[in-house]
């Protein structure tokens, strides 16, 4: 049976996570976590009575193409290891498409510990980062910035958070943080300290970076800038520190142009998946999906297959006005359309979230449809990338 854990049934939430993932609470942990925990976020699965496995729906908001959707974030998902390979976190994950639907959730990110379980079940891979490491006298030399950096306590979350959402609203897949997830999730994980950047001659923070040190490491696990100064500025306050540090580490999007500022790009250079993305009512996404605007409206078309959520499986038109806002309709009966694409569910959160391109997608056999379908969903998503700077 599957059902919302009960506030009373939190210890067995607890002895099921401490099982799962091999860790041990102590009595004053426990204590410090039972105030915390919104057992109503809570999907259990029991047999004979007992929490089985068990998973959380946060509820969170991302932003995609500039807009605030709701999400669902999938995460404490664990089952005894007695009774795994049962199928119960399967059906859990199913049970929560509906959960997510209901609570007007339309798409949901998870971070996985196996990206083939998830595939499964809707979820597919969101973004790609790139992770630099490299000698603090390669640091690129910008020119020197007029503005001034100034270091700040949790407290000064908001200053950092002016930055923040300016900067998210240019990916798609940024947490809408609030005063909560900063000082409960960011600083909590993201320990070290906070240096924000503040224009010439202004009060306005164009800047930010959440960074420690150890062991002559500087570890940046945010470095966040809106224009050239703030990035100079920044920059320049991290070769400040070249008495006490002699490698640097960052992680960035993609699209982060940085091997152009060095004037040596000497320095290791990884790609690492993060996530997974999962739409999880189209109909309801699309209608806060923004398109590419266009001197008039157009239609695209895509018969569509989804194996656990039904309402999401057949062949959808989706009407694009002349300012990117759609609607999606389903079509009666099986018949195809002419220039549809055909994809699975995976496929299309993949190319609407901006993780994968429809040509890129068709070309590696994701995607079926002709050259002209496909160029027609080139045309009207726009090129904004994905990306997250969070953990849940």
């Amino acid at each position: 049976m599957i059902r919302t854990i009960r506030q009373e049934e939190i210890r067995q939430s607890l002895e099921l996570t401490q099982a799962a993932f091999a860790i041990r609470f102590s009595e004053s942990d426990i204590e410090q976590r039972l105030p915390k925990l919104k057992m109503e976020q809570y999907l259990g699965y029991y047999v004979d009575g007992l929490l089985a496995a068990q998973l959380e729906i946060l509820p969170l908001a991302i932003y995609v193409q500039g807009e605030k959707v709701a999400m669902g974030g999938i995460a404490s998902v664990s089952s005894y290891p007695e009774l795994r390979r049962q199928g119960m976190v399967g059906k859990l994950l199913v049970r929560s498409l509906a959960e997510m639907r209901e609570s007007g959730q339309t798409v949901s990110m998870l971070n996985p510990f196996a990206y083939g379980f998830y595939r499964k079940y809707g979820w597919e891979y969101f973004s790609v980062q790139s992770v630099y490491t490299l000698e603090i006298g390669a640091a690129p030399k910008y020119p020197t910035a007029p503005g001034a950096v100034k270091r700040l306590r949790a407290e000064g979350w908001t200053e950092a958070d002016a930055v923040y959402d300016k900067y998210a609203k240019r990916y798609n897949g940024m947490l809408r943080r609030d005063e909560d997830w900063w000082l409960n999730h960011v600083f909590r994980r993201k320990l070290g300290s906070l240096a924000v950047y503040y224009a010439a001659g202004s009060a306005e923070p164009t800047g930010y970076m959440l960074y420690d040190i150890k062991d002559r490491h500087m570890n940046m696990q945010e470095l966040v800038y809106l224009d050239q100064e703030s990035r100079n500025g920044l920059w320049q306050f991290i070769r400040n520190h070249d008495s006490i540090i002699s490698r640097l580490k960052f992680t960035a999007p993609a699209d982060e142009p940085f091997l152009f500022g060095m004037a040596e790009p000497k320095l290791q250079h990884e790609l690492h998946s993060n996530f997974m993305f999962r739409i999880v009512d189209v109909a309801a996404f699309v209608k806060q999906y923004r398109f590419a605007e266009a001197a008039s409206g157009s239609a695209l078309h895509v018969s569509l297959a989804d194996d656990h959520a039904e309402w999401n499986n057949g062949l959808w038109e989706i009407t694009v006005s002349a300012d990117g806002r759609a609607e999606a309709a389903l079509l009666a009966g099986e018949a195809s359309a002419s220039g549809a694409i055909s994809c699975s569910i995976q496929t299309l959160g993949a190319m609407l979230i901006g993780c994968q391109r429809p040509a890129q997608l068709a070309n590696h056999g994701h995607l079926d449809g002709s050259a002209e379908a496909v160029a027609a969903w080139e045309q009207e998503i726009p090129r904004q990338i994905s990306y997250m700077t969070d953990f849940f």
